[in-house]
């Protein structure tokens, strides 16, 4: 025997039954079960016993009456729940085979059950023994293999016996040995495989014509009784003497090489259960006629049988081997166990053991391999078989084979944690499998931050730059943390791998660290910003701006009014686009939805900050923005919201750096001589005139105001047109020749500014200028009655700093008081006239109430008739007709229109006596106050006051 080359161990526990039935002591026991919970075994008297898991026993008669027959073959199939009997008469060679069928449900319920008898032919005049038999799981098909070679089969609905018919599959000229009915998953597909003594045979019976068309020679070798089973994947296995061979329908497939006389093969699981027979033994059976065997043929009876193995084909090893006493007579599988029975009548059953005791045994002897091997077959997870790797890693490490345990740890990445392995190599003796096992985590991308850094520095405690270079430069899909690489090659000063890493992943921001911060290399970082996006070109310059701009100014200054300009551009163009899209679609909301600018856009407001200390450069990118954005074209370039405060911001900060002295260096390479001898304040000057400029006023003014710049002032003051503060400015300022310009220009229109430029020139009257100014103001005064004499008398001598002489006003207060003369005697006229006409209404009043009044009037004044009754005569000597006055008689219709004027005065003075705020005010703006009050007690507005109880 050569199968000595394959591990043998004890994965089976074994046990012998006691106290079994006394079925079991019977002799010429035959052994059978497919499932079904249940064992079937039948003694040489052709009764069979029933055995279940708690091996009660029932048994009935399964043979006739006639001496000498007894059961031959017998098959449980389970998913008919049927059993499948063979009754021959051992003592009759011409007798004819009885195949029975027996309903096993009903056989547990009464012993008593009638099977059913399978009709059939046989094959030819001269019987042979019937030495295998197989059935589908339906029992529609039956195959019948005879010691002759025929091979027989029997379709129909079989356990009714109805409509069967019977072919002659094949005429072999050797003994049929094993017949197997495969079906298909679908039930549809038959497949019969056959072996003989010396050919291996598969037919197709699910055809039409029985099968006898497909008929399939697989090899020129057969094998003896009872060593041949079909496994789960529908495959014939054959147990020969040199190796076990398995078979498809499209021929022999691989081979499992075990040297042994095989008398039995059944299967269990994934395993083989052998019965294999010693040298000495081989002898051929005495059950078949010796001379229709071939002669390289041998046949071996159960008596040879004298060892039991259990091969585990899956994995390549003898899960257990031992010697039955008295020869194997059947082995069958129940019950999660394989239970063995002897010839001596013992009963032996077979255990598997759990899987972790069988790796338990292979850990004690270090067959670390084949545990991995067993425990991936055995539907272990991947976590549990990653433990084994780290077993076997640790018995390598620990025997100082420490490649070969990293190539075992390499195997437990994603379950064992990286840090068990890596403290095991730290010593830089080891830093070699240190890198490659980090290596490996990388490439299964498992590795965190702290991994890439400890990989990377490894190679440069190694000084590796070759392999440095080959995992940054040659990785697929750099399954690593790309930013802590970086940082790590920043570190150990590998700068080129550093910025090749940040250029390959986009990793902006550390690129242009390591250009400036590092190489100091500003106009490679400048000219990679210049290839980025608008968009994020803000973000880096807030950063890098500032040392971009100390190293290369004009260089820096030029990158930001490109992207700046660019920006504007995008965001107009996105505007107008947005703009279209309301117009024809109508939906205003959802399309102004997009108007929104990008959070990263560069906006002129957030990076003015970059100029600290370069003011002289931020004039000159200011000067450069305004100059191309808002000066040329503003009106067709457009100006979005945000644009506009940017415009705003920039205008009012280069006034102010104008303001402040600053000027642009770029004004001696771009400017004429003319514009370069320009002060920066005349610069100032020059913005504050532009008509593009857009400057807040508030703002501008604070600025020329803290920096003294009263030209700025007064140009802010005209463009407001606040001519009263211009007109105080050149006061402050004692601008003469200003003042009298401006009030050559307004004082017509705004007759109050010589008020306040009287008050200046009487301060200072001796001045030749001042004397003739002070002149044409009292002039305009008294032209326009802008105040009254008494408020001029007062500001040209009210101050202690006054210098007015009464010569120089002498004219003025001539006039004035002829003026004042010639009011006096209009008003004592008009006021004898009121007094005349007073005393005429009181004596008519005195009349009317003290003294009789005489109607003589004889005709009406309405229609001119003589008057005649009744009349109506009234106070105002008018009468009439009372015909002709209708419902009016309550007044005098001729007098009506007067009275209601009077009426009407009298109303008004009565309303106009309680708004008292319209006095007040009228009072609050007139120069003669006086005048006011006598006009108002002229109404008489107590006659309407009335008094109120407290």
């Amino acid at each position: 025997m050569a199968n000595f080359q394959l591990r043998q161990f004890h994965f089976f526990k074994r046990e012998t039954l006691q106290d079994l039935p006394s079925a079991f002591s019977q002799p010429e026991l035959l052994l059978a079960s497919a499932g079904g919970d249940l064992l079937f075994v039948a003694d040489s008297t052709g009764s069979i016993h029933i055995v279940n898991r708690t091996f009660i026993v029932k048994s009935f008669v399964a043979t006739s009456d006639v001496s000498g027959t007894r059961i031959t073959q017998m098959l449980h199939i389970h998913q008919a729940r049927t059993l499948l009997t063979i009754e021959e008469n051992v003592t009759l060679a011409s007798s004819k085979p009885v195949i029975k069928l027996w309903p096993v449900d009903k056989l547990l319920r009464q012993p008593d059950v009638q099977p059913v008898t399978v009709k059939y032919q046989l094959p030819t005049s001269t019987p042979y023994p019937l030495t295998a038999v197989a059935a589908t799981p339906t029992v529609n098909q039956i195959a019948l293999g005879f010691a002759g070679g025929h091979i027989v089969l029997i379709r129909g609905n079989i356990p009714k016996s109805k409509s069967t018919k019977q072919r002659t599959l094949h005429k072999a000229l050797e003994p049929v040995t094993n017949l197997h009915l495969v079906t298909d998953t679908s039930g549809t597909a038959v497949t019969l495989f056959a072996t003989t003594t010396a050919q291996t045979l598969a037919f197709d019976t699910s055809s039409a014509s029985g099968g006898k068309s497909d008929v399939g020679v697989l090899e020129e070798r057969g094998c003896g009784i009872g060593c041949s089973q079909v496994n789960e994947d529908r495959e014939l296995i054959v147990a020969r003497d040199e190796a076990i061979y398995f078979y498809s329908v499209d021929g022999r497939g691989p081979c499992f090489a075990f040297d042994a006389p095989k008398v039995l093969l059944r299967r269990f699981k994934h395993y083989l259960l052998l019965a294999t027979a010693a040298p000495s033994s081989m002898v051929a059976s005495a059950e078949i006629d010796s001379s229709l065997l071939d002669t390289d043929s041998r046949v071996y009876s159960y008596n040879d049988a004298t060892t039991f193995t259990i091969l585990d084909t899956r994995n390549k090893l003898v899960a257990y081997t031992g010697v039955i006493s008295g020869g194997v007579r059947g082995v069958a599988s129940e019950w999660g166990s394989v239970f063995v029975l002897g010839g001596h009548g013992s009963l032996d059953y077979f255990t598997e053991k759990e899987l972790l005791e069988k790796l338990d045994i292979l850990y004690r002897q270090n067959l670390y391999p084949l545990a991995v091997k067993m425990a991936q077959n055995g539907n272990y997870d991947a976590g549990s078989v990653a433990g084994i790797y780290r077993k076997y890693g640790d018995w390598l490490y620990g025997k100082d084979d420490f490649d070969s345990a990293m190539s075992q740890y390499i195997l437990t990445i994603g379950y064992v944690e990286p840090s068990y392995v890596i403290r095991k190599y730290l010593d830089a003796q080891r830093l070699v499998n240190l890198a490659g096992y980090l290596q490996e985590l990388h490439t299964m991308g498992m590795a965190t931050s702290d991994h890439t850094t400890l990989l990377l520095n490894c190679y440069t405690k190694l000084r590796d730059e070759e392999r440095l270079n080959r995992f940054i430069h040659t990785q697929e899909n750099y399954q690593f943390d790309v930013d802590t690489a970086i940082y790590v090659c920043r570190q150990a000063g590998f700068y080129d791998q550093a910025l090749y890493l940040a250029d390959k992943f986009s990793k902006t921001e550390m690129y242009l660290k390591l250009r400036v911060e590092d190489q100091n290399d500003i106009r490679s970082a400048l000219e990679y910003m210049r290839a980025l996006g608008d968009a994020d070109v803000s973000a880096y310059l807030a950063e890098f701006g500032r040392r971009c701009l100390a190293s290369l100014p004009k260089e820096t200054t030029e990158l930001l009014v490109d992207v700046c300009i660019r920006g504007m551009d995008a965001r107009v163009a996105k505007e107008t686009e947005n703009r279209e899209l309301v117009s024809v679609d109508g939906l205003g909301i959802r399309a102004q939805s997009a108007v929104v600018p990008s959070a990263g856009s560069l906006s002129l407001r957030r990076i003015q900050h970059l100029f600290a200390d370069q003011p002289a450069w931020l004039a000159a990118f200011l000067e450069r923005i305004i100059t191309v954005r808002w000066q040329k074209n503003p009106v067709e370039n457009g100006i979005v919201e945000e644009e506009e405060s940017d415009m705003k911001s920039a205008w009012n900060t280069l006034l102010e750096l104008y303001l402040c002295g600053v000027e642009s260096p770029l004004h001696e390479l771009t400017s004429s001589p003319d514009q370069q001898q320009r002060t920066p304040k005349e610069r100032a000057l020059e913005l504050l005139r532009s008509p593009h400029a857009s400057i807040d006023w508030d703002r501008a003014y604070i600025l020329c105001a803290s920096n003294n710049f009263t030209e700025g002032i007064a140009l802010l003051y005209e463009q407001r047109g606040d001519v009263a503060a211009l007109l105080e400015l050149y006061i402050d300022v004692d601008d003469v020749h200003s003042i009298r310009e401006l009030l050559a220009a307004h004082g017509e229109k705004q007759p109050e500014l010589y008020i306040k430029a009287l008050h200046y020139f009487a301060r200072n009257p001796q001045d030749k200028d001042n004397q003739r100014s002070l002149s044409e103001c009292l002039e305009t005064i008294e032209k326009h009655n802008i105040m009254s004499p008494l408020r001029v008398l007062q500001a040209l001598g009210g101050s202690e700093n006054s210098g007015v002489t009464l010569g120089m006003v002498r004219g003025f207060i001539t006039r004035q008081i002829d003026a004042t003369a010639a009011r006096i005697k209009d008003n004592e006229r008009v006021i004898g006239s009121y007094t005349n006409e007073y005393e005429l209404h009181h004596r008519q009043m005195h009349e009317l109430k003290n003294n009789p009044v005489v109607f003589q009037s004889t005709k009406c004044s309405a229609c001119m008739a003589p008057l005649d009754l009744p009349s109506v005569h009234f106070l105002c000597k008018h009468s009439y007709h009372q015909r002709c006055l209708g419902d009016v008689l309550e007044s005098c219709p001729k007098c009506l229109v007067q009275n209601q004027v009077l009426e009407d005065q009298r109303v008004r003075q009565e309303v106009g006596a309680r708004k008292h705020d319209i006095f007040f005010d009228k009072l609050h703006k007139a120069d003669d106050g006086f005048d006011v009050i006598a006009e108002w007690f002229s109404k008489n507005p107590f006659a309407f006051t009335k008094l109120v109880d407290q």
